[in-house]
């Protein structure tokens, strides 16, 4: 039978590293052909309808520190900083929280939480032979004798006077002085005045004239060509905050330090932001994680905070990884409303909802009910 360690609440030292988990997981939506059957033993919801306290000023939570140095930036978000000669990537504002700057897990733990929202920011071609150096350049050759001596070339049409010659005849060095070197007159709109009916290329060694040059990909720290279809991709992401004012998940990093602790108190090995893999061959990315130090039992904990309350949307994104991973027991936690309706939908699908505006008061219903779970249930595992 598992018990709960003997050790009080103030004996425990929080952890203070947790497991990096990838930049990169794929999700997708399950398609099952039957819905669980609910769980016969709930414990009784708890849902209280009181105002949602503002998170104070001042605070130790390097959340909280975050989301007040990204609001100082004129679109509240986070981008990468790339160093392309040495092929590192890395975010400089986390150092202001004591963050190394190229902890991606604890931006991603952001974005779990609510509290980011993650985009695209550039997608990287790389050396399919260097990957981790970022730096390469488009290269033009010709395509008969392989010089990069090679230029483009335009045919201009003068509307007014239908002259038409080679781009490199008209001269639009000079804007106020530009003229049509046919009839003289003065150009004054490029756009307007001028028509573009081809393009073509030319090589300036063999003098060739082609309409499409060979391009390369050059390495440029280790000088060579490569193929574009044979590069490999690296994205980066921004991290862009989600309400201009400090969101209300934004202090659940306490929260989730101690539950870990009271559920490696009853002999789980628990982490945070851990990636699952479910029996589809799909990973979720899931706040807390733990599993039994004797057993196949698994626990998933969400927490899910909204202004709004706790919505549909929310519910549905705990129902496919649960699904697919098959915990013992899934958890949502949250100081969110929650309306009957969700209550129902948490109860069919077999999922624990504990909501109260003190955190403190979570902690205890949860060790209550895992507490609860062990007596009536841990023994026989």
């Amino acid at each position: 039978m598992f018990g709960r360690k003997s050790a009080s609440k103030s004996d425990k030292k929080p952890q203070s590293e947790q497991k990096p988990s990838g930049l990169d997981h794929l999700t997708s939506f399950l398609k099952r052909d039957s819905v669980p059957e609910p769980i016969d033993e709930i414990p009784e919801i708890i849902s209280e309808n009181e105002i949602l306290p503002d998170l104070p000023k001042s605070s130790n939570s390097k959340s909280v520190k975050l989301i007040q140095e990204v609001q100082k930036l004129d679109d509240k978000t986070i981008r990468p900083f790339l160093d392309y000669n040495e092929g590192m990537l890395f975010y400089p504002i986390l150092s202001k929280v004591g963050e190394p700057q190229d902890n991606f897990a604890y931006l991603e733990g952001l974005v779990a939480d609510g509290i980011l929202e993650k985009k695209i920011y550039e997608k990287l071609i790389v050396c399919p032979i260097h990957p981790k150096t970022f730096s390469s350049s488009m290269r033009l050759y010709c395509p008969k004798c392989n010089s990069m001596n090679v230029e483009k070339l335009n045919l201009f049409e003068h509307k007014k006077c239908g002259y038409i010659t080679e781009s490199k005849n008209f001269e639009f060095s000079d804007e106020v002085k530009s003229q049509c070197p046919s009839c003289k007159k003065e150009i004054k709109n490029f756009e307007k005045e001028i028509r573009v009916p081809a393009m073509w290329y030319q090589c300036e060694d063999c003098h060739e004239k082609f309409d499409n040059a060979t391009i390369k990909l050059h390495c440029r720290k280790h000088e060579h060509d490569f193929d574009t279809n044979s590069g490999q991709f690296i994205t980066t992401y921004s991290y862009k905050l989600k309400n201009s004012e400090i969101s209300i998940n934004s202090d659940t990093a306490q929260i989730k330090e101690e539950l870990v602790n009271l559920l490696n108190g009853f002999n789980f090995d628990a982490e945070v932001n851990c990636s699952v893999k479910g029996k589809t061959g799909n990973m979720h990315e899931i706040p807390i994680y733990a599993k039994s130090k004797t057993s196949d039992i698994s626990i998933l904990i969400f927490i899910k905070n909204q202004i709004g309350g706790i919505d549909e949307s929310v519910m549905n994104s705990i129902l496919v990884p649960k699904l697919d991973i098959e915990p013992k027991n899934t958890l949502l936690v949250t100081i969110s409303d929650v309306n009957e309706s969700i209550e129902n939908l948490a109860h069919h699908y077999g999922i624990i909802l504990i909501s109260n505006p003190d955190f403190s008061k979570i902690i205890s219903k949860v060790e209550e009910f895992v507490s609860d779970w062990y007596t009536r249930d841990g023994g026989s595992k």
